[in-house]
């Protein structure tokens, strides 16, 4: 009987940077911001870094995968006078990556899947086109691992973007599941990197929310903190509250760099500097090996990187019973 699981965490990246959109929102004058944003999302052709991480997932063989920046776009054209949502459907990363794993037989199912934040804005001055981004997170489970308990919600924590409507949420997205006679809790997140204080608050609310439990849990996401403390006091918030690093557990000596490569996933060159993505653990497991996925020039596909973040993959040895 098995007493290892693997786990992975995958930021899959929206497809575009925000930053000029949000400061083009404060300037209020977005209206080219979100067209050059958009078309970057489309040079960026999540249908094929879909078969990247496809790939990726193929050779590790994970149990569990976190996801984060699980996109929706929907767009609106003619735009209606009364401001009516979005509703087509123009890019639906879930869709593609399961199409992806279909055409490699991967045996994955999407377990639970939470929007956190969801904003349309537009393209024109009149307006002649919308452009709606829905922002998931999701944990992908192998088929033949049972999970029960799933759950999901948003923090309490959000941010409000200057200038307009743009709400910042984050959120997570969880499901208890037992091995070898072992119960835990997978829990896949996804924290703010926008504003220091509101990513703090919602490490917190990690805390007091989704691990709170008895039960030994597995911390999947892109956390944005880095674990020196030179950028938000997140990563020692949740070593405080129980958590320890599989990473640095596994590999004491390698810095294991997560991020970033540029917005323009064509360009090549540049080595991650960062390290934002993590697996942490409580309650008793141990970390046995792992991988940084998507640095390499070799997991490059049709001339894209996966993304803009490495994954990161690791197997744990289950707690005692």
């Amino acid at each position: 009987m098995r007493r290892t699981i693997t786990v992975m965490t995958r930021n899959l990246y929206l497809g575009a940077n925000l930053d000029p959109i949000v400061s083009a929102m404060s300037a209020g004058k977005s209206f080219d911001a979100v067209a050059a944003g958009w078309t970057q999302v489309q040079a960026n052709d999540f249908p094929t870094r879909a078969r990247a991480i496809a790939a990726e997932v193929a050779s590790v063989e994970p149990d569990f995968v976190g996801l984060q920046e699980l996109a929706l776009f929907r767009t609106q054209a003619p735009v209606d006078a009364v401001q009516t949502p979005a509703t087509t459907a123009a890019l639906d990363y879930e869709l593609e990556l399961q199409q992806a794993f279909a055409e490699r037989d991967l045996r994955y199912r999407f377990v639970v899947s939470k929007a956190s934040t969801d904003v349309e804005l537009s393209i024109g001055e009149p307006p002649t086109m919308h452009v709606r981004m829905t922002l998931r997170n999701a944990l992908l489970v192998r088929n033949g691992i049972s999970v029960g308990d799933v759950r999901c919600g948003n923090y309490p924590t959000v941010m409000q973007m200057d200038g307009g409507p743009f709400v910042a949420r984050r959120g997570w997205v969880s499901v208890d599941a037992t091995i070898a006679g072992t119960t835990f809790r997978v829990i896949a997140s996804h924290l703010e990197s926008y504003d220091r204080a509101t990513q703090e608050a919602q490490s917190e609310e990690i805390l007091s929310g989704p691990a709170r439990t008895e039960l030994p849990v597995v911390l999947l996401g892109d956390l944005n903190s880095r674990p020196d403390g030179s950028t938000t006091a997140t990563y020692a918030n949740l070593v405080a509250g129980g958590f320890d690093d599989a990473w640095t557990r596994a590999y004491p000596d390698a810095p294991g760099l997560t991020c970033c490569h540029g917005e323009d996933l064509r360009l090549v060159g540049g080595a991650f500097t960062e390290r934002i993505d993590y697996v942490l653990m409580r309650g008793g497991f141990e970390a046995v090996r792992g991988a940084v996925t998507g640095e390499a020039e070799s997991t490059r596909l049709d001339g894209l990187w996966p993304s803009d973040h490495g994954g990161v993959w690791l197997t744990l040895r289950l707690p005692a019973r």
